[in-house]
C-alpha cells in the first residue's frame, strides 16, 4: 500500500485533465451545432454566401473542439461531438444539393461516417422543405429533381444494414427520410396537377357576350365564377388567407391544399355559424372542416363583431 498515495494521485491529475478538456470541448461543439443551424436556415432564405462562411466558422470550431479531447479518446468519441458532426454534415449537405454542387465527403469535413450519413438523411428533411418553400411561391420548376434527390438519399441509406452501435441510430433516421420521402411525393404530385388543372382553366376563353345581354351570374365553360367580395368582406378574406398561409407554414403544407381562394369566398358569403353549417361549403369537405372548423369559425365571429 505504500504507492497508494502515488496511484491516487496520478489518478486524480489524469480526471482533472480529462474533465479540463470535457468543459473545453462542451461549449466550442454547442457553438458549432448553433452555427450549422444558422447555415441552414440562411440556405432556406437562399443566402448561400452567409450559409458558406457559417459553415466554414463550424467546422473551426468543430475542429478545435477534437483537437481539445484529442488525447482522450472517450472524450472524442461522445455523443455531443456526433451531435456536431451530424449538425455539420446535414448545412454543408444541405447547401450543396440546393446549389446543385457536388456533395462533400465526411474526409473533407472532418466527419465520422455515421455522423455524415445521419447528416445526410437529415438534409432530406431540409430539401423537403425548400421544395415546399416552392410550392407556396408557385414555383415547381425544381420539385421533381429535388425529390429524386430525396429518393437517391433513400436509397442510399436503406443499403446501410449494419448495427445501431456502428451507424449511430442510421435506422431510424433512415424511416424519418422514407416518411418525410413519401409525404413529399404526394403533396408535389398534388401541386402538379393543381398547376396542371389552372394551366387548363386559365386558357379556356369565354363565349362573346351578345350585345344587350349581361354575363353577371353565368359561368363560362368548364369555368366556376368565384363571389365577389366588397368592403368587410374582403377585409375577412383577408384575415382567412393570412391564416390558412400561416397554417400551411407550420404544417409544410402548399395553402391550396388547406383551402383554396374559391372557398374562402364562398365561407364569407355564406357565414356560417357552426360545424353542421361550414361543412355544406361546396368542395371544402367534412375533413377539412373536421381540423379546421374551430379556428374559421373563430375568425368570422371575431369579423362579426
Amino acid at each position: 500500500m505504500s504507492n497508494l498515495d502515488a496511484i491516487s494521485g496520478k489518478a486524480r491529475k489524469d480526471l482533472a485533465a480529462r474533465d479540463e478538456a470535457r468543459e473545453k470541448m462542451l461549449p466550442l461543439c454547442r457553438d458549432a451545432i448553433r452555427y450549422s443551424g444558422n447555415a441552414i436556415r440562411a440556405v432556406h432564405r437562399q443566402e448561400f454566401k452567409l450559409a458558406e462562411e457559417l459553415l466554414g466558422t463550424a467546422r473551426g470550431l468543430l475542429t478545435e473542439a477534437g483537437e481539445s479531447v484529442r488525447d482522450f479518446n472517450e472524450l472524442a468519441n461522445t455523443g455531443v461531438i456526433r451531435d456536431a458532426q451530424k449538425e455539420l454534415s446535414e448545412a454543408n449537405i444541405t447547401l450543396a444539393l440546393v446549389t446543385q454542387k457536388p456533395l462533400p465527403s465526411p474526409e473533407k469535413l472532418g466527419v465520422d461516417t455515421a455522423a455524415y450519413l445521419n447528416g445526410l438523411g437529415e438534409a432530406a428533411g431540409e430539401l423537403r422543405r425548400y421544395l415546399l418553400d416552392g410550392l407556396r411561391r408557385g414555383d415547381l420548376s425544381r420539385g421533381e429533381e429535388l425529390l429524386n434527390t430525396m429518393d437517391d438519399i433513400y436509397g442510399v441509406l436503406v443499403t446501410m444494414d449494419f448495427p445501431d452501435a456502428v451507424t449511430g441510430g442510421l435506422r431510424r433516421t433512415t424511416d424519418m427520410v422514407r416518411g418525410v420521402l413519401e409525404r413529399t411525393r404526394s403533396d408535389l404530385t398534388l401541386a402538379i396537377r393543381q398547376k396542371d388543372l389552372e394551366d387548363r382553366l386559365a386558357g379556356l376563353v369565354p363565349e362573346a357576350v351578345p350585345p344587350g345581354e349581361s354575363p353577371a351570374g353565368e359561368i363560362s365553360a368548364g369555368k366556376t365564377e368565384e363571389p365577389q367580395l366588397e368592403g368587410h368582406e374582403q377585409e375577412l378574406y383577408e384575415a382567412l388567407t393570412a391564416w390558412r398561409n400561416k397554417k400551411a407554414n407550420e404544417e409544410n403544407l402548399a395553402p391550396f391544399i388547406i383551402a383554396r381562394n374559391s372557398w374562402l369566398k364562398e365561407i364569407i358569403k355564406a357565414r356560417p355559424s357552426d360545424i353542421r353549417e361550414l361543412s355544406g361549403i361546396k368542395g371544402f369537405g367534412e375533413r377539412r372542416t373536421n381540423k379546421y372548423g374551430k379556428e374559421i369559425l373563430a375568425i368570422i365571429h371575431r369579423g362579426r363583431g
